[in-house]
């Protein structure tokens, strides 16, 4: 119940500065309900996590007073629709000039990333360029993880997927993402398991080729 009641809290503080673009503690305190006191150490839990900033702001009267702000970070907490922008983006783009431009825009993006994180593979082992694509995946959303499953090989297994409704959109998504572990990895790359299929994750046998 407290850990409820303290993400209700950091919660109504972050829209709070949202709506009034920063605030004081003693404003922020009295639109939430909570002494000042309390506001501060929710206030610096927030500073810690990165999620507001304190700027001092000097006033015509008076001491100057600490306004606190929401950072980028604490400003991403709100919804975005980045999402069903791409699709409408994309929809677009395939009306304009057919379903041949959506794969050459999805080949291009997956060679761009390839170039972009082919330098995390050099000098690593097969085991550690799989790991390291788990850790690339992971920073692009896709909760991914490695199983080892015997004879050199391993399962790389994806909890969630960032662009659901660009996938079902336009499965080239999915199609792509293979080829770019595949490229990445240098081994032999097959899906497993596909949420577009019906499955939970999406996952990925990996071994070395030839094997």
């Amino acid at each position: 119940m407290t850990e409820l009641l303290e993400q209700s809290t950091k919660t109504e503080i972050l829209r709070f500065l949202k709506t009034t673009g920063g605030s004081e503690a003693k404003a922020i305190a009295g639109a939430c309900g909570l002494t000042t006191m309390a506001v501060r150490r929710h206030l610096l839990n927030l500073r810690a996590a990165g999620l507001i900033q304190v700027k001092t702001e000097r006033r015509p009267k008076g001491r100057p007073t600490t306004v606190h702000s929401l950072t980028e970070l604490g400003d991403a907490e709100f919804p975005r629709d980045y999402e069903g922008l791409a699709c409408d983006v994309l929809s677009s783009l395939r009306a304009l000039d057919g379903e041949a431009k959506i794969y050459q825009v999805f080949r291009h993006r997956r060679k761009e990333m390839t170039t972009r994180y082919l330098s995390r593979m050099k000098g690593k082992n097969l085991e550690q360029r799989v790991r390291e694509v788990a850790a690339i995946l992971t920073e692009c959303g896709y909760m991914a993880d490695v199983s080892p499953t015997g004879r050199g090989s391993f399962l790389v297994t994806e909890h969630n997927c960032a662009l659901p409704r660009v996938a079902k959109c336009f499965p080239v998504t999915c199609e792509e993402e293979l080829c770019l572990i595949r490229d990445l990895v240098g081994a032999s790359v097959t899906r497993v398991s596909h949420v577009l299929a019906g499955d939970c994750q999406c996952s990925y046998l990996i071994r070395r080729k030839g094997t």
